[in-house]
């Protein structure tokens, strides 16, 4: 397990040039942008970048190769979920610092303590996001996954402007949940994402085994 972690992370920051240019990037954004985009921005990030691992694991018939090595499939599923979650939340610990910064400087005078738990639910919600794709990126491979990412995405926004449509030709049923939503408390909101997206990571994690399982080299 820590084998393959350090492979992933040795992959990872292969790419030093660009994992320097993002960092910039995000440094600029957390000073000069309003708001926690800053924390979703390099979460997300380290999430793609997490994903791109599978990439370089089966480019010239590379699994072919890990798997003579003394571990199982079963493993190596773990360890991507694992890595993801490594990486998203150390993402969000530098995009958090970042905030804070950046709002020190502006002296925007946000209250970092009341705002903690909704930034806290971008790490399970940023790593939902993984789970989806690990088990496409297992299937699909690295380019068919692409196509595959691209019509999930369009199939659910699809869903959300036909429900927006719908919604908004009539009294909308939804409302008083809507806001018996807003009225939690932020803990309670908390506690929900995390059981929500650990429900729907355990659901995915069993599927990218099953896929692993069946996959011939």
């Amino acid at each position: 397990m820590f084998g393959l972690i350090e492979k992933d992370l040795r992959l990872t920051f292969a790419r030093k040039q660009t994992l320097l240019i993002f960092f910039i990037m995000a440094l600029v954004m957390g000073i000069s942008m309003d708001g926690s985009f800053i924390v979703g921005y390099l979460t997300m990030l380290a999430a793609v970048i997490s994903i791109g691992t599978i990439s370089y694991d089966e480019y010239d018939n590379g699994f072919a190769f890990l798997m003579t090595l003394p571990f199982g499939r079963k493993t190596y599923v773990r360890e991507k979920y694992l890595f993801c979650l490594i990486m998203s939340t150390a993402a969000w610990c530098i995009g958090a610092v970042l905030y804070f910064i950046g709002n020190t400087v502006r002296r925007s005078g946000v209250n970092m303590v009341e705002e903690l738990p909704m930034l806290i639910a971008l790490i399970p919600v940023m790593y939902l996001s993984s789970a989806l794709m690990i088990p496409i990126q297992l299937k699909y491979g690295s380019e068919k996954s692409r196509i595959a990412l691209f019509i999930l995405f369009g199939c659910i926004a699809v869903l959300i402007f036909g429900a927006k449509t719908f919604f908004s030709s009539m009294e909308n049923p939804i409302t008083e949940l809507i806001q018996t939503i807003e009225n939690l408390s932020p803990t309670v909101i908390l506690l929900t994402v995390i059981t929500v997206c650990a429900l729907a990571s355990g659901v995915s994690y069993m599927l990218s085994i099953r896929i692993m399982g069946k996959k011939e080299f």
